[in-house]
């Protein structure tokens, strides 16, 4: 394509576009560059996709469907009527929550890093004990 000239390219460009809906633009770009009206080819318009059918629809009720009656009755997501959760839902949600932290703290402690965190946790704990116990020592003599 390097070895085209301006004309030829903008020749090759617009034929390439002609009937592209989504190259309109380039296509009108290539022609108005350069081209005199003898050489603009007419555009068909663009397709436009027809409207999709309306469906007219209505409810109809269905007597042989009987829907039974849960008042009082939590419903089985742990919610009451109200919008309530129930105690044993909220119960669950706490022991499901302590269980996961639990369990992530047990897996952390076995993991590398989890052991190097306690490691460095217990060496300072043992550099402030003897600080401290220097510390004491220094008051003392005096």
């Amino acid at each position: 394509m390097s070895s085209l000239t301006d004309d030829e390219l903008r020749a090759v460009v617009a034929a390439a576009a002609t009937g592209r809906p989504a190259l309109a633009a380039l296509r009108a770009a290539a022609l108005q560059i350069g081209y005199g009206p003898e050489s603009v080819v007419p555009m068909p318009p663009p397709a436009v996709p027809s409207p999709p059918e309306i469906l007219d629809a209505h409810v109809v009720d269905d007597p042989g469907i009987v829907v039974p009656s849960a008042q009082g009755v939590a419903p089985p997501t742990g919610w009451t009527d109200a919008g309530v959760p129930t105690f044993d839902a909220v119960r669950e949600r706490i022991e499901t929550r302590a269980g996961t932290a639990d369990g992530a703290a047990e897996l952390d402690a076995e993991s590398g890093a989890g052991r190097s965190v306690e490691e460095q946790y217990a060496a300072r704990e043992k550099a402030a004990q003897e600080r401290l116990a220097e510390i004491r020592r220094s008051l003392r003599k005096d």
